[in-house]
């Protein structure tokens, strides 16, 4: 269960790095919906404090019960912030609207849907390794 927990780790550190360049690099641009810098910086923030806790869980630096909910906590509040990025996709349905094609890295939202649906289901598998006490 290590070697998987360190894989999830690593995919969340590469989620926790192209978030912010994929939602900086978009704003502003026609047909995309912007979000406040500091939901941003909160997704960022509370996703590094629970890999944080959860990179010194698995080496062996902690056992401490209220770091483990500290940690389950963080990952949500991001979870749920990084699923709320994906409305960004989401055109208003106004006649006036326009199409967001992409953004330069792909033609459309697949990546930001991997990447944010993926950590959600990391989440829910960090969980039940941290109760589970399998890490």
């Amino acid at each position: 269960m290590t070697v998987f927990a360190w894989i999830l780790v690593a995919l969340a550190i590469l989620v926790l790095a192209l978030t912010p360049l994929r939602l900086r690099a978009a704003r502003g641009q026609r047909g995309m919906v912007d979000f406040s810098g500091w939901v941003l910086n909160l997704h960022s923030l509370t996703l590094g404090v629970g890999l944080a806790i959860i990179v010194l869980r698995l080496l062996d630096v902690h056992e401490s019960t209220p770091a483990t909910w500290l940690a389950i906590i963080c990952l949500v509040i991001a979870s749920l912030i990084g699923l709320s990025f994906l409305g960004r996709w989401r055109g208003s349905g106004s006649r006036h609207s326009e199409h967001f094609a992409g953004d330069g890295w792909t033609q459309g939202p697949w990546l930001s849907q991997i990447a944010h649906i993926g950590m959600a289901i990391g989440t829910v598998i960090f969980i039940w390794m941290l109760l589970g006490d399998k890490i």
